[in-house]
């Protein structure tokens, strides 16, 4: 497995967010551009205040003074009287706060389109990665984690993508700007500023590193709080009835309160850290302000109060992007973690064999699995094989591996030992797309969408399926009764996995997705356990209809089910113990009479 992103530098994983930002070049130099444009226009207003006053004192001298004087007597030429710079000054003004409200907003604007770009393409990344992880994540990831790295975790790099790069482009380049207008008017007297940079920087560095490390927490808590908010909500019943409110509510609590705890201490440096770095940045400006109070007569009262005004407007930018370090490091911090689980290896599927017809001859080859590396096995030494056509009832006590071989077979999960052969070709050479067109399954916990019936049966590739198709199938899944008699037949929108509807009803819808797909390979993994005896029969006629010419096996403590098979495998502990028809291992009164005779009541 992959470790991603683990430990990378902030530029490193900054540098890998900027690659989904580069096909929005255009939008994102539009914001720069918008930006640069706003600042500008910050530090020509403080220069405007050497012109203004000037002409007040009347100490203005034709083509001396600020940017704004110059750019007066430029535009004004020879002719160009005194008195005439009132108008101009107003005009200037004016103009300035267009321009400066149309950099806000190009800035502001662009800027936005560009991340929230940024956001929805990470989103759907990490979905398409989920929906392609191997079953042993699922196994090993809680469902609250998962569905944290796409909502909270992708929102922190919202946060760092919208916000931080708002303020860094905006209150940076006014910071730069301001610093070049200080260095321009008297460069001496700004290298006293530099002073306070190194200092500055320590700090930035330090809480940054606090910053980084509470937020993993803070992801973390909130995994666990979605992950207890997801388990309590699909559990609703079970807790009600066994009286589990108080745990539960202890669980959130103490989950909810690891995620305020650490929040605080993010607020704490967050609140702290504008302080401690505004310290030096201010204590720099005081000393910036004494020199020029002494300097006396080599500085104009215009010159002068311009440049007081642009080392006071300095402290500002330099807190907020002190202030915004918070968020660039949540950000970095979500980034890295999301990084690490899209460099995270996916389902392998190195098999290139693909065909159009499949006659479904199965045969298992000395097959051995464990869930882990050298973790106990699960399965030992199994064969068997099934004939084209042919039906296999796999029978044994739970966690005797039945489920387990027909995961294999669908490769949910991979086998490192033995082979399964489907037409003679091993499995894992088949592409997963191709094998898996060929296999139609119905499990026991049957899952369906908060969608309408006819989308729960056509789904997927069978989309699109005409409604005669889906009414067969629904027909052939004896699920056609229960389906007139909702308010909108097929069009009826059944729950988020269908809580409207009964276990028996849920599981011949299953079924009737199964029929439709006419797979030459079905796996009915208990596909009858949630129905009345009445429902059974049905579903069993249909069964036996849909059986006919497809290779079939199944999982089943029915007797009905078991007996109509062509073949049985007893199964306990992963090993095959006997395979034979019901007459052949009924004969040899052994462990699959034994269970026979209790009515497979021990499953």
């Amino acid at each position: 497995m992959s470790h991603g992103q683990k430990g990378q530098s902030d530029l490193a994983i900054y540098g890998r967010l900027l690659k989904y930002v580069l096909p929005m070049w255009a939008m994102f130099l539009c914001s720069v551009l918008g930006f640069s444009l706003f600042s500008a226009v910050q530090v020509l207003l403080a220069d405007m205040m050497q012109l203004i006053v000037d002409y007040i004192g009347g100490n203005m001298t034709p083509g001396e003074g600020g940017l704004s004087a110059k750019f007066m007597w430029m535009l004004g030429g020879e002719g160009f009287a005194l008195s005439d710079a009132r108008l101009w000054i107003v005009v200037m003004m004016v103009i300035l706060g267009v321009v400066r409200g149309l950099g806000y907003f190009a800035g502001n604007y662009f800027i936005a389109i560009v991340s929230h770009s940024l956001v929805h393409n990470l989103r759907c990344e990490l979905f398409q990665k989920m929906l392609c992880m191997p079953s042993t994540y699922y196994d090993q990831n809680s469902t609250g984690v998962m569905i944290s790295k796409i909502t909270f975790n992708v929102e922190q790099v919202t946060g760092a993508a919208v916000n931080a790069t708002k303020v860094v482009l905006r209150e940076g380049t006014f910071a730069i700007g301001l610093i070049m207008f200080l260095l321009y008017t008297n460069w001496k007297l700004t290298m006293v500023f530099f002073l306070a940079l190194p200092v500055i920087a320590i700090i930035v560095y330090w809480v940054g590193k606090r910053f980084r490390k509470i937020s993993k927490k803070i992801q973390n808590a909130m995994g666990e709080v979605n992950q207890v908010t997801n388990e309590s909500i699909s559990a609703y019943r079970e807790i009600r009835l066994y009286d589990g409110t108080s745990y539960e509510s202890k669980r959130f609590y103490d989950a909810s309160q690891r995620n305020r705890s650490q929040n605080i201490k993010m607020a704490f440096y967050n609140a702290i850290s504008p302080s401690v770095i505004q310290f030096p940045v201010v204590l720099a400006t005081g000393v910036l302000v004494w020199i020029a109070l002494g300097l006396g007569g080599e500085m104009s009262p215009g010159a002068f109060v311009a440049y007081l005004s642009a080392a006071l407007f300095l402290p500002k930018p330099m807190r907020q992007l002190a202030d915004v370090s918070s968020t660039i490091q949540k950000g970095l911090a979500a980034a890295e973690d999301i990084f690490t689980f899209v460099d995270t290896d996916q389902e392998t599927d190195t098999g290139t064999q693909t065909t159009e017809t499949t006659k479904g001859d199965i045969e298992i080859k000395n097959l051995n699995f464990a869930y882990s590396d050298g973790g106990d096995k699960v399965l030992h030494n199994v064969n068997l094989q099934v004939g084209a056509g042919q039906s296999l009832a796999l029978v044994g006590l739970s966690g005797s591996g039945k489920s387990t071989l027909v995961s294999l077979i669908s490769r949910f999960y991979d086998y490192s030992e033995g082979e399964i052969l489907l037409d003679g070709i091993d499995i894992r050479d088949y592409t997963l797309e191709n094998l898996r067109s060929k296999i139609a399954l119905v499990t026991q916990q049957v899952t369906l969408f908060n969608d309408t019936v006819f989308n729960n049966i056509a789904y997927g590739k069978m989309a699109g399926a005409s409604r005669d198709q889906v009414r067969a199938a629904a027909q052939a899944a004896h699920a056609t009764e229960f389906i007139d008699e909702l308010p909108n037949g097929l069009d009826t929108i059944i729950g988020e996995d269908g809580v409207m509807l009964s276990g028996g009803q849920r599981q011949r819808l299953a079924i009737a997705r199964a029929f439709l797909k006419n797979a030459p390979i079905l796996i009915l993994d208990e596909a009858t356990s949630a129905l009345d005896n009445r429902a059974e029969s049905h579903i069993q006629q249909a069964m036996e209809e849909v059986m006919k010419g497809r290779t079939t096996i199944v999982i089943a403590h029915r007797l009905s089910t078991i007996e109509n098979a062509d073949s049985i495998a007893v199964m306990e502990a992963g090993q095959v113990m006997e395979q034979g028809s019901h007459d052949e291992l009924l004969a040899l009164n052994r462990r699959y009479s034994q269970l026979y005779n209790k009515n497979f009541e021990e499953q």
